[in-house]
């Protein structure tokens, strides 16, 4: 009886401890893991989710998700970086997009991941193309249908990004992204109503403009050729054909890596009129994103330049700041002040200017078009 007690025990023993390893090992795979990950990302708890991404990928090392979700980790990370460390975290998202793609053709988010990073590199166009084609594979998928319209809008193309961001919206009518997107597209069309340029009207929707869209705000909106012209060296073809000379049909430029850009013509002049400047080493880097203070600067000095108050850009650097996150003695302090007394640019209601955050395209445009007015009584 005794011996009978005995392997009835260890028998149930055997169950319990087999149903229990049972029950752990269908919970440890890789997709529960990309779950878990995802979720820590969305709470921001990035080491924890990069975590779990890396055991989805010790489970199976050609899992493409897992990937991707470290791709999703370093592009939220760089959203809140600048400079060299933003560079290198969009580096190593795009580096594990690729890597998921790689392993797997299927795999939308590593596409729309990829498109995302395009985008914020400045390549809307090719972006565009990726993230349509994430959206078309899978119609269910909010995401690619969402940054596909986000990318259209980024090229100016209001017809294709209209459509798309109704789709993410028939999706789901509350997610917030595709609101704001959708609102954002709205306020552009009615900011460049009549423009048929796509690449200047794109300015209006984008959410970080870049230094050629600066310089294509101020020339179009503003009566630069009051300013003072002035010499300034030539890297491309001849800036003047003199009455008889052939026309070589080059066009000159001032910076070494704006021959191709879209708003040559527009970049040269802030150059000519002293507006804007390229680097030491002859380049303009014409996708380089400007923050607040960086615009206030330049809005600050079209004012200085056009009224002839050069201390415009340094009055009130003396006094205390006004702002919680600005020092009076900050290099772009006057030209912050300069442009929030004026209807510019404005603070938050809680006292902080945020000079290091990406000007907006709508800011920008309503900025340019406030210089306008002001501009007019001179």
């Amino acid at each position: 009886m005794k011996k009978l007690l005995f392997a009835f025990t260890a028998a149930l023993l055997f169950i319990v401890v087999w149903g229990c390893v049972k029950g752990e090992s269908a919970m440890d795979t890789p997709a529960t893991h990309v779950a878990t990950g995802h979720k820590y990302l969305e709470k921001r708890q990035y080491d924890d989710a990069i975590a779990a991404f890396e055991k989805a990928i010790s489970l199976d090392h050609r899992y493409a998700p897992a990937y991707s979700g470290i791709g999703y980790v370093y592009l939220r990370q760089s959203e809140d970086a600048t400079g060299e460390t933003r560079k290198k975290l969009l580096d190593d998202a795009l580096g594990m997009f690729e890597k998921a793609m790689g392993l797997d053709v299927k795999d939308i988010y590593g596409k729309i991941g990829k498109a995302r990073v395009m985008i914020e590199r400045g390549d809307a166009r090719n972006a565009r193309l990726l993230a349509k084609a994430a959206a078309q594979e899978d119609k269910t998928n909010l995401d690619g249908a969402l940054w596909w319209g986000i990318a259209a809008g980024c090229v100016g193309d209001w017809d294709e990004a209209d459509y798309a961001l109704k789709r993410a919206l028939e999706l789901d009518p509350t997610n917030p992204e595709a609101q704001a997107a959708w609102d954002r597209l709205a306020m552009a069309k009615r900011l460049m109503q009549g423009v048929t340029d796509q690449n200047y009207r794109a300015i209006a929707f984008n959410y970080r403009i870049g230094r050629a869209d600066a310089a294509a705000l101020f020339a179009r909106e503003l009566d630069l050729s009051r300013l003072e012209r002035r010499s300034v060296t030539t890297y491309g073809g001849p800036t003047f054909v003199g009455p008889g000379e052939p026309a070589t049909g080059a066009a000159s430029y001032y910076a070494t890596d704006i021959a191709e850009s879209w708003a040559l013509a527009e970049i040269n002049l802030c150059i000519e009129t002293g507006l804007m400047e390229p680097y030491p080493d002859g380049s303009f880097l014409p996708d380089a994103k400007l923050n607040r203070a960086e615009f206030a600067m330049l809005a600050a000095k079209v004012l200085s330049l056009t009224t002839g108050d050069p201390d415009l850009l340094t009055r009130g650097m003396s006094a205390s700041s006004i702002f919680k996150d600005v020092r009076a003695d900050n290099f772009a302090y006057g030209a912050i002040i300069a442009c929030t007394t004026r209807g510019i640019l404005a603070g938050d209601p809680d006292g902080y200017f945020r000079p290091l955050d990406f000007i907006t395209g709508t800011d920008a445009v309503n900025a340019v078009r406030t210089v306008q007015t002001i501009l007019a009584h001179y």
